[in-house]
């Protein structure tokens, strides 16, 4: 396990106090620690802070998407006892990560209710309400809305972005690998030139989607230094985010399951990849912001540079070839 994936003691700490020193499992419930019986004044615990995604690519239910923090985060841990949590590693099938967070949420609304914290009902039910207008999201994203520790408006930047982004990442990959194929459309000469006219336009428009979103839109979601963000924003601005990446995809689909005429073929050549690379700039994203926060004490100015716009020297072959079709057009 990578130093980094490891909790720290605060966390650890936090977490026995916040699960009253009771295992996690609501089919098990024990007590973790008590007196020993060696020595008059000494303790017994069996207790232990269990990853729900496993922290290393040997381990229950790892995600290798995760950033070190965001897997070393109190929001991936569940205090279980030694059996339990023995037993939930050895069957990730029979305990997948999202049962494993109902786990952590229910128990914790129990000793909430149990110390008898005021207004935790209608907190409860406020929060549900919220979560529901926010749409689904992952059992991470869905923590960090309820409690909005520091940095929060980052950290769920993060998830949601790789969360909503990581199947579109992933069948992208499986695209280049030659994994899947889908029906072809064949095209006559004559269509072939709006087809590609078409193209272009579309590129433009998912880079300046990026462009957009990147620049502009996090921002304002996040807040001015200072002020507190809108999860609202930030969930919608991510999911924007990510239909840029769908729409990128869709293109290359499009391009590569499509069949032109002879003519047009270079054309075709140049198009492949071209508004793809694009998803891997944007994979990027989430990772980077997971990684810079990972410092709670993180502060100034961080810049992530991603090439959102086409190759270099693109456009000028682009226009080479259209003008060698144009030569041999009305032949």
């Amino acid at each position: 396990m990578a130093k980094q994936d490891r909790f720290k003691q605060a966390i650890i700490s936090a977490l026995v106090k916040r699960s009253a020193n009771q295992c996690g499992n609501p089919d098990c419930g024990a007590i973790t620690s008590g007196p020993s019986s060696r020595m008059r004044t000494g303790s017994v615990n069996v207790g232990e802070a269990a990853h729900i995604y496993g922290a290393h690519p040997k381990s229950a239910r790892y995600d290798p998407a995760m950033s070190s923090q965001a897997r070393s985060d109190i929001s991936n841990a569940i205090w279980l006892c030694g059996n339990c949590h023995k037993k939930v590693d050895d069957d990730e099938v029979k305990y997948p990560a999202g049962l494993l967070f109902e786990w952590q949420r229910s128990h914790e609304e129990q000793i909430s209710e149990q110390i008898g914290k005021a207004g935790r009902a209608a907190r409860r039910r406020y929060e549900e309400r919220h979560l529901e207008e926010l749409g689904k999201l992952s059992y991470l994203a869905e923590r960090i809305v309820i409690e909005k520790g520091a940095l929060w408006e980052y950290r769920l930047t993060a998830e949601v972005l790789r969360s909503e982004t990581s199947p579109i990442v992933r069948r992208w990959d499986a695209l280049q690998r030659l994994l899947y194929s889908q029906p072809r459309v064949r095209l006559t000469k004559e269509e072939c030139l709006p087809w590609v006219q078409d193209r272009l336009s579309e590129s433009q428009s998912i880079v300046r989607a990026f462009a957009g979103l990147m620049n502009e839109e996090f921002a304002k979601a996040w807040g001015e230094p200072g002020v507190a963000g809108s999860d609202v924003e930030i969930v919608a601005t991510c999911r924007l985010f990510a239909e840029a990446c769908e729409a990128a995809l869709k293109w290359e689909e499009t391009v590569r399951f499509t069949s032109v005429h002879d003519l047009f073929q270079e054309v075709q050549d140049l198009l492949v990849g071209v508004v793809g690379h694009m998803i891997d700039e944007a994979a990027k994203v989430p990772m980077w912001l997971a990684e810079t926060i990972s410092d709670p004490a993180v502060s100034g100015t961080h810049t992530l540079s991603i090439v959102m716009s086409l190759p270099d020297g693109w456009n000028d072959r682009i226009d080479e070839a259209m003008e060698r079709i144009a030569i041999f057009y009305h032949d």
